[in-house]
Order: C-alpha cells, then sequence, then structure tokens
C-alpha cells in the first residue's frame, strides 16, 4: 500500500467545519483515523487522500476543495524535505531537491522536470504513481499543484517564474476561484498536470538560504533512506561532520538520526573496527585545518564550530594532530 505523510491532510478539519461539514465521519468511512490530524509524522493510505477528497468536495458541494486546502498548507508539511528545498540556493535546485526526495513525503507520487514545448519554458509535471486505478484524482491533483503554485510564491518572493498551469482533467470550478488561488493561466483535458516555468527564472536566488541547513536535511534524507550496502562509518562520519557546530554532535544525537540506541550504534561502529570517538575526532581534524586558515574567525570560534567548549582543548587537539598550537598553525599558513 502507497503511503503519504499524514501532514498532507493538514488543515482539513478546519476547511471542512468552515464549510459546515464534519471531519470525523468522512475520516471514519476511507479508515484514516481521526489522530492523524494530530499526528503530522505518521502516515496514511494514499489511495484514502484520493477518496477522501474527492467524497469531501462532493458532500460539501465545493468543486474547488482541493484548492482552498492548498491555501492552507506550505512547506511545513514536508517536513525535513522542506526544509531542504527551502535552504537550496536557487529555484532550480529547489525543483531538482523535491524531485529527488519526494518519495520521503509519499512514494505515491512524483513531482519531476520535462521540457517544454517552448524551449525557453520547462514544465514541473505531477503524476500519481499507484498501481492501481482508484477512481478520479481531481482534488488530490490541484491540492498538490496548488501547494507547488504557493511553494514557488514563496521562495522566489513573489518574482513571477510562473507563466502557467496544466491539468489532464476538465475543469470542475469555475475559472475565477482557478485564477484566484493559481494566479496564472489555466488550461484543461492537456495530457499532463504541471506548473509551467520560464526557464530564465530557474536562476532566482532564494532568499535567507542556509547550505548548512539544505546538508543537514539532505543527509538525514539520505541516512534515513540510504543504500544499506554503504558502511555505517561512513554514513556516521558524515553526519558527524555536518553537526559539529550545531550542538547536536553527541552520540546520543547522531545515534537518533539513525534510530539507534547509543549503545547499540557504538556496538555497530566495533563490528566495523572504529568507535564514535574515533570518527569524531577525524572529522574534527578534517575541518580544522580549513577554521584555522581562515583570519576572520576567532580560534574561540573556531573550537566551538568543532564542538570544543574550550579553547585549551582545542589547541592540545591540534598539537596531537598537526604537532603544532592552533596560533603556530595559523601563523606558518599566513607566512606561506
Amino acid at each position: 500500500m502507497s503511503m503519504v505523510r499524514a501532514s498532507a491532510l493538514s488543515g482539513y478539519r478546519e476547511l471542512v467545519d468552515e464549510l459546515g461539514g464534519r471531519a470525523e465521519p468522512l475520516l471514519e468511512r476511507f479508515r484514516i483515523p481521526a489522530s492523524a490530524m494530530s499526528e503530522p509524522q505518521g502516515f496514511l493510505s494514499y489511495s484514502a487522500l484520493i477518496r477522501l477528497l474527492e467524497q469531501t468536495a462532493q458532500e460539501l458541494d465545493c468543486k474547488d476543495f482541493g484548492l482552498r486546502l492548498s491555501t492552507r498548507q506550505d512547506l511545513g508539511i514536508l517536513g525535513p524535505l522542506g526544509v531542504a528545498v527551502r535552504n537550496c540556493e536557487t529555484l532550480g535546485e529547489a525543483m531538482q531537491c523535491a524531485s529527488r526526495y519526494m518519495f520521503v513525503h509519499s512514494p505515491a507520487i512524483s513531482f519531476t522536470p520535462h521540457a517544454a514545448e517552448r524551449s525557453d519554458r520547462v514544465l514541473l509535471v505531477f503524476q500519481i504513481l499507484l498501481d492501481k486505478h482508484v477512481g478520479p484524482s481531481t482534488q488530490v491533483t490541484e491540492l498538490s499543484i496548488g501547494l507547488v503554485v504557493r511553494i514557488i510564491a514563496m521562495l522566489t518572493q513573489e518574482a513571477a517564474p510562473l507563466v502557467g498551469v496544466r491539468f489532464r482533467h476538465l475543469s470542475c470550478a469555475s475559472m475565477g476561484s482557478y485564477r484566484a488561488h493559481l494566479g496564472a493561466p489555466v488550461s484543461f483535458g492537456s495530457d499532463v498536470s504541471a506548473v509551467e516555468l520560464d526557464m530564465g527564472k530557474l536562476a532566482l536566488r532564494i532568499q535567507d538560504a542556509s547550505l548548512q541547513l539544505r546538508e543537514l536535511a539532505e543527509d538525514y534524507l539520505e541516512l534515513r533512506h540510504a543504500d544499506p550496502h554503504t558502511p555505517l562509518s561512513i554514513r556516521v562520519r558524515l553526519v558527524i561532520q555536518r553537526s559539529l557546530g550545531t550542538g547536536a554532535a553527541s552520540c546520543i544525537d547522531v545515534a537518533s538520526a539513525f534510530a539507534l540506541h547509543p549503545r547499540t550504534l557504538q556496538r555497530q561502529l566495533r563490528r566495523e573496527g572504529t568507535t564514535f570517538e574515533k570518527l569524531k575526532d577525524e572529522a574534527r581534524s578534517e575541518l580544522a585545518r580549513g577554521y584555522i586558515a581562515n583570519r576572520d574567525l576567532p580560534l574561540s570560534r573556531v573550537a566551538a564550530l568543532l564542538d570544543y567548549s574550550e579553547q585549551s582543548a582545542l589547541t592540545r587537539s591540534c598539537r596531537r594532530w598537526f604537532g603544532q598550537a592552533p596560533r603556530q598553525l595559523r601563523a606558518g599558513q599566513l607566512a606561506h
């Protein structure tokens, strides 16, 4: 059964209430626990979500229910994927990141960049990947496309990269509703459901993006869905290196990223001939030279970035690694 994060229903109960309906009987009909509303990290059946939204739109006589629900959601429903997307450098990178990791939100859907008929345009195509046809999916498609439009506007500060929206299905709501929610020309009966973007706008920079946050989020996504043949020690060292200086590089923190007890993590690392402490020391050593060479970084800050509580601990480690104290190492690098 293909699943989707329960956060896909964010705002559902409130919208149903606002339209004069009751959410619980609808959820129960499709065997979706009411607790999903308060447990967004959980998962529910994607087929059930499709049927729920279609039935809700019909019973409440709200043909644009999916579009309305999209206005109550944002990047936050994507969890760690949302963090990675929000902190990409450009809109184009954000699209690639979302496409690569969308399966983490739900393996039942994809958003993939495709060439458009015009060379200066690109399509971000939405697809439902279920093996079995579950009936009409108009509402979930409009919810998904509407949410993407909102996310693009947020990432680009409404710099108008969107030039059109396409739906495979026929229009089911008023054109006024589509214009209000999507803010771009809409066509129906298309070969694909997609948003159409100006190719030149893919280079738009995302304000306040943090490379460190993006790398941490992508590391998390990779680790939770990693190739099982990749040695644990390699994955642990990567997490340590990304986490140093964030206050989350302890054995407990790193073990938590792998959903392991710290003792279990240590035991598995010993089987690979290493320890958490050794991996952390190697990660610190690898980063130290670059930090020390940066004259704009006080050595007290270097110590903090390497997760040392005192500068004297950095000094002792540098002497062990490089045979010199940090000040001597910095002076030598500057002399060259």
